[in-house]
């Protein structure tokens, strides 16, 4: 049964910004590994000892934040398989979000990364108006903060 970005940060953040996305990884069981010669932005995998994210350090650290989290929502949402099934994602993978794992996977890293609560708190009550400022509390990039805006209908696209 998949698992919800919301009832991943009730179990698992500690309430602090940026979301520790590595953290909450370890803290379902996933080991996460860097690596610079990866050949792609993160990979998922299904090993002999449990799930491994794999993510690129050639990548910027928004980038590596937002691969972790994807990966994590490939496996949250149930898109991996006991025969080992690994995700390879390259950056086109998720820019065009062709394929609707990836997509899933997309929209579940955006909300571990950017909780919605959090968002509109500070939106609404702490005055955080610059797309540049957002995406600095959150530490991703300022498209993915732009995309999570729209999404929660706090900025028309």
């Amino acid at each position: 049964m998949p698992v919800t970005a919301a009832s991943l940060l009730n179990s698992h953040w500690d309430g602090r910004l940026p979301v520790d996305v590595a953290s909450i990884a370890r803290a379902i069981g996933i080991r996460v590994v860097a690596s610079r010669s990866l050949g792609a932005s993160g990979v998922i995998e299904n090993t002999a000892v449990g799930a491994v994210i794999r993510y690129s350090t050639t990548e910027s650290p928004v980038r590596q934040r937002f691969t972790i989290a994807h990966e994590i929502g490939h496996y949250a949402l149930g898109h991996l398989n006991s025969a080992g099934k690994m995700f390879r994602d390259t950056p086109e993978n998720f820019s065009s979000g062709a394929a609707p794992e990836e997509r899933q996977a997309n929209a579940f890293a955006a909300q571990l990364l950017m909780p919605e609560k959090v968002v509109k708190f500070a939106v609404n009550e702490r005055g955080y108006g610059t797309l540049k400022g957002l995406a600095t509390l959150f530490n991703v990039s300022e498209v993915a903060m732009k995309y999570r805006l729209v999404n929660l209908g706090l900025l028309s696209g």
